[in-house]
């Protein structure tokens, strides 16, 4: 009967130890793999947010310093084989200087007029003419040798002009290179900060190992893939419009193209299936394109403006740039505007079209051309 009677009560104290264990299993245990984490930005922990924006932006910008030691290295093997080619036309310009040193100096003294009035002293008619002949080539070497010279004296100035520019480009981007590795310091130390003072840190260095990881095998790509396909559609544009004469208007010599977004989303889902996901949005002096697919969101704010030289077109500036709901840093949009190239060019409408202005309203891209003959 006592049997009996523990039973529950053994029961009830191996449920309670089950219960015990449950709850003290470290959380890490429950957290998704790498592999199968797509982070997304959430409201729920603007701390937590704010230290994967930064640990994102980390990423890109340690590409970036990478770039930039790419192309430091770059410039100086180039400014240190044009060192010694100054060095090189220096010695040479030394010879030239002094073969045209003496030449002036002969004219200066007289020399030369005194060797063409003896030549000038021909008894016969023959001799006058063989006289004309040495004057001649004595003229045209002078004249050869005093435009050597000149000409490796501007040659010399160039590479001096050159030398300067890159040294000047080098400079900038040493200062591009120190002021991203500061950037990456600070962000690396509000990271510590922030992560000192919050007791599941473990926790957040896996998110952050998630959100890299999947940042660079399949959020990159998948940007680079978006970029990619705009500007080959972009290129396609000028075309499509042709074909679609109800977005140009005419008056004179002057032309109106008057799109509204709905049409543009239509024309880019006819280049590309993936634009079935994505769509443009006009709003005021801004343009929103914003998609999803395979758990990625991409979102990027920009503009247009009217570039007049050396080239006529339509140049499109992303402002901003998202990646699921995280704001990549601007080498990053930089780098994939240098890539691909996002602009329209009225010439390819027609050769003599010229862009003279362009607005975006609230639905409708406007840009007003001009006939160019």
């Amino acid at each position: 009967m006592n049997l009996i009677v523990m039973k529950p009560r053994i029961i009830i104290c191996l449920l309670a130890v089950l219960m015990f264990y449950t709850m003290t299993i470290p959380s890490a245990i429950a957290e998704p793999t790498v592999e199968t984490v797509a982070p997304i930005q959430t409201e729920n922990d603007e701390d937590l947010q704010q230290i994967l924006q930064s640990s994102l932006s980390i990423v890109e910008l340690d590409k970036e310093i990478e770039r930039i030691g790419q192309k430091l290295e770059g410039l100086q093997q180039t400014l240190t084989l044009t060192a010694e080619q100054i060095d090189q036309q220096e010695v040479q310009i030394s010879n030239k200087r002094e073969q045209a040193g003496k030449v002036l100096l002969a004219y200066y003294m007289g020399e030369r007029d005194g060797i063409i009035f003896n030549l000038l002293k021909s008894d016969t008619f023959e001799g006058f003419l063989l006289a004309i002949e040495f004057i001649e080539l004595i003229l045209s070497n002078d004249k050869q040798i005093l435009t050597t010279y000149v000409d490796e004296y501007r040659v010399l100035q160039s590479s001096y002009g050159a030398y300067k520019d890159e040294q000047n480009k080098l400079i900038t981007l040493q200062e591009q290179l120190q002021l991203q590795r500061n950037r990456v310091s600070l962000l690396e130390q509000q990271i510590d900060q922030q992560l000192t003072s919050r007791s599941d840190a473990e926790r957040i260095q896996l998110l952050i190992e998630q959100l890299t990881t999947f940042w660079e095998e399949k959020g990159l790509i998948e940007v680079q893939t978006y970029f990619q396909e705009l500007a080959k559609s972009m290129n396609e544009l000028p075309g499509w419009l042709q074909e679609n004469q109800q977005y140009i208007s005419m008056k004179g010599f002057k032309y109106k193209i008057e799109l509204p977004d709905d049409a543009l989303n239509s024309f880019l889902r006819g280049q590309n299936e993936m634009f079935n996901d994505f769509a443009f949005t006009f709003e005021e002096n801004s343009i929103i394109a914003k998609g999803q697919r395979d758990n990625i969101e991409i979102e990027l704010k920009g503009h247009y403006s009217l570039v007049e030289k050396p080239t006529n077109y339509i140049e499109f500036t992303v402002d901003e740039l998202y990646f699921n709901g995280f704001l990549l840093p601007d080498p990053t949009k930089n780098e994939l505007e240098a890539q691909f190239n996002l602009n329209f060019y009225p010439s390819y409408i027609l050769s003599m079209l010229r862009a003279k202005s362009v607005a975006v309203t609230d639905g409708i891209l406007t840009i007003e051309l001009q006939l160019v003959i």
